[in-house]
């Protein structure tokens, strides 16, 4: 009997180490062949996904934002040095403080992707998809950007929207905006001012650049009571006619910002012209009478938009040029009557040169395409006449009639705004090389990017059998500071280059074919598809305040 038990558990023993090198097996084959962990290292996807970034609180306001390490500091830090200072600004009441402090915020690290590879082995890849690739400057690094133009297109940012065409259909061929699928621009939407974050007025009297928005009542408060819950809660008291508030702001406040980056950063932002005017205003809206209707406002340029919903749930949206008295009616709806003292989230969107109402997460009404005021053609002129002149300021404004209400939670957000930018300096040696090798003249910093208004970029696509040379383009959401296919002017000596009779080649050689562009990823440097969050920055133990070993469930999530 004591046999039989020895060789049974010798054999549970084995059993247990089999079944461990099956599960290290299956790893390795998981890792190599469809899912694969990453590393984020920088802000340039940010805020949506972090490098390495303290998990900050303004002091004035309360709002809670991650704020990169910049290098320099994180250098210092590592170093258990300490640096001068570095000034952060909140994005939602821009107030501007130095984030050294004590206790130090602690530091977390990037966020932790898994990508799933050979996802387009299967299928092509998306516009907007939020891809992993080899860096085509170095080839060694990964990236992490969002792609926004495919091969046989032809890519121009103009006034921070993606715009393209097809080439094989000739240079006739219309220019269309790339609109954002809804699970996309969600994630994309960056604070402007949410007025449940109520500043302190007097630590922004301290900073003079501060330059936060605030609602007010052209009135003098004769039909809007702004004061409930420390002025969180717009009280409309009742009107006959339609009773305004406005949103009292200055240019910077549509600045493409982010409080990812150093207060002060406005690397690659022109102040006379990125103003962004795709806006999302929302608010819970609360009837308290049959008869009340509110009304959302925003303009862009000298075009204002206007979306009405009444407590009878008859919804309407209107366009008119700045100038005009009468509005046009662009459609109507009716949904279910309000239910009095019931709120119901009400949204207009103005985004990608489409104007929606949105009721309880809903589209309910959105602009006819083909009565747009805007177009590719329109907007590159008219940017082109303004020069350094200022783009007009968007108008931000909620009104009411009939009977009371109230409105709760009111915020303003903005789209992701992609900014003009300038090609880097040609490095000297292999990474240059191929730089210096074209026909098409001297690259350098005094050259506007790829793809940037005027510079419109072309990718190639090649025929199926040649289709690891398809070429495509990818930016970050974190535009200002994102090193991405904008300003590439160096490439990987061990990328394909240039081809002649069937041979590939690094180096140019006379009547050889450019395989390779610059400001595009080819085909073949793409690993896959970030797909999920599965370790953001954790939670922090007493006795171990460095290590974020808790995670944070909360925020892990798909990646859109």
């Amino acid at each position: 009997m004591a046999s039989n038990k020895t060789v049974d558990g010798l054999s549970s023993v084995r059993d247990t180490v089999e079944s461990i090198w099956v599960a290290i097996v299956l790893a390795f084959v998981l890792r190599a062949f469809m899912i694969e962990a990453f590393v984020i290292p920088t802000g340039s996807m940010a805020p949506r996904l972090m490098g390495e970034h303290w998990g900050l609180r303004c002091p004035a306001c309360g709002y809670e934002y991650p704020y990169g390490v910049p290098k320099d500091v994180a250098r210092r830090l590592r170093s258990n040095g300490e640096p001068t200072s570095f000034i952060a600004h909140c994005p939602n009441c821009t107030f501007r403080y130095d984030v050294r402090g004590k206790p130090k915020p602690p530091r977390n690290s990037g966020d932790r992707v898994l990508v799933l590879k050979y996802l387009y082995n299967f299928r092509e890849p998306r516009p907007w998809d939020v891809v992993v690739f080899k860096n085509p400057q170095s080839n060694r690094d990964n990236y992490i950007k969002r792609l926004v133009g495919l091969p046989g297109e032809e890519i121009e940012i103009v006034h921070g929207d993606i715009f393209y065409r097809e080439m094989e259909k000739g240079s006739n061929e219309p220019w269309h905006i790339r609109r954002k699928p809804r699970r996309a621009q969600e994630v994309m939407w960056q604070v402007v001012y949410d007025n449940d974050y109520r500043p302190d007025q007097k630590r922004l009297e301290k900073d003079d650049e501060s330059f936060c928005p605030k609602w007010a009542a052209p009135d003098g408060g004769k039909h809007w009571d702004l004061s409930g819950d420390h002025g969180r809660i717009f009280e409309f008291k009742g009107s006959d006619k339609p009773a305004k508030v406005v949103l009292k702001a200055d240019r910077r406040t549509f600045l493409p910002r982010y409080g990812y980056n150093p207060a002060g950063d406005t690397t690659n932002i022109n102040t006379h012209i990125d103003i962004c005017s795709d806006l999302e205003l929302s608010f819970v809206f609360v009837p308290k009478a049959d008869d009340v209707r509110v009304s959302l406002m925003l303009s862009s340029f000298e075009h204002l938009f206007k979306a009405e919903l009444g407590a009878d749930g008859v919804a309407k949206l209107f366009y008119k040029p700045l100038a005009a008295e009468a509005w046009d009616d662009w459609g109507a709806t009716k949904i279910r009557p309000l239910e009095l003292g019931r709120g119901c989230e009400v949204t207009l969107t103005h985004v990608d040169l489409s104007v929606t109402l949105w009721v309880d997460g809903k589209a309910i009404l959105r602009s006819p395409g083909q009565e747009y005021p805007e177009n590719y053609r329109t907007l590159k002129k008219r940017l082109s006449e303004l020069g350094r002149g200022d783009i007009p300021l968007p108008r931000i404004a909620i009104a009411a009639e009939g009977g009371p209400c109230q409105l709760r939670h009111i915020r303003l957000m903005r789209d992701v705004y992609y900014t003009f930018t300038k090609l880097q300096e040609v490095p000297d040696g292999p990474l240059g090389d191929f730089t210096r090798e074209l026909k098409d003249g001297k690259l350098d910093s005094s050259n506007p990017g790829w793809g940037v208004t005027g510079n419109s970029l072309e990718l190639k696509k090649r025929s199926p059998e040649n289709s690891d040379l398809d070429e495509f383009f990818v930016l970050g959401d974190n535009s200002p500071q994102s090193l991405d296919g904008r300003a590439w002017t160096r490439a990987a000596p061990t990328l394909r280059l240039w081809k002649k009779d069937g041979k590939i080649l690094r180096t140019y050689e006379e009547e050889a074919e450019q395989l390779y562009h610059l400001g595009t990823v080819p085909r073949y440097n793409l690993i896959g598809r970030a797909l999920f969050v599965y370790w953001p920055s954790g939670f922090r133990v007493p006795f171990l305040p460095d290590l974020p070993i808790i995670p944070n469930l909360g925020r892990m999530r798909l990646i859109r």
